[in-house]
């Protein structure tokens, strides 16, 4: 069931968020997150991404609507880091009202990947709130923290999320 915000989404914003649950909906383990399957998975081509240097891959989508793009990162593995990835909606002025990318509400995040064998957990900090959710699954781990994400109108909008144990 989608909710009233994500119904207000801009097209694009909803379809990058369609293909993003597909992909986590399948995904077992981070030797998937290559460029090539990561593209396939969003309809696009990851090229170097000269911000970062070697062993790392982008895409930056063209503009949604009112200024808004979203970005998909790809890392490669080194010793002791897996591949990882990253993904998020972005806008030029770091104000701009985000409901016309709220097409994640953190219900619907947490509904897909647990129905998909992902395991939540909170990640608590030294004096008792909560500094992340983790989702796991198999050797992957994705993180949510409070800057991935805002409250509109009372519903948690994901904006952002990536893995935890890559880059």
């Amino acid at each position: 069931m989608t909710s009233s915000l994500e119904g207000h989404a801009l097209p694009g914003a909803r379809a990058a968020v369609d293909h993003l649950l597909a992909f986590l909906s399948t995904l077992h383990s981070t030797a998937t997150l290559k460029p090539e399957p990561l593209g396939q998975a969003f309809g696009v081509q990851l090229g170097p991404d000269s911000t970062n240097g070697a062993g790392w891959t982008v895409y930056h989508s063209p503009d949604l609507g009112r200024g808004w793009t979203y970005w998909l990162q790809q890392s490669d593995a080194r010793p002791s880091i897996k591949n990882g990835f990253r993904f998020w909606f972005d806008h030029a002025d770091r104000a701009a009202d985000a409901t016309p990318v709220c097409a994640l509400p953190l219900d619907r995040l947490r509904s897909t990947l647990t129905t998909h064998g992902w395991v939540e957990r909170p990640v608590p900090s030294e004096i008792g709130s909560i500094l992340a959710v983790e989702f796991s699954k198999n050797d992957v781990v994705l993180t949510l923290t409070p800057r991935d994400g805002t409250d509109i109108g009372g519903t948690a909008c994901v904006l952002a999320i990536q893995t935890t144990d890559g880059h």
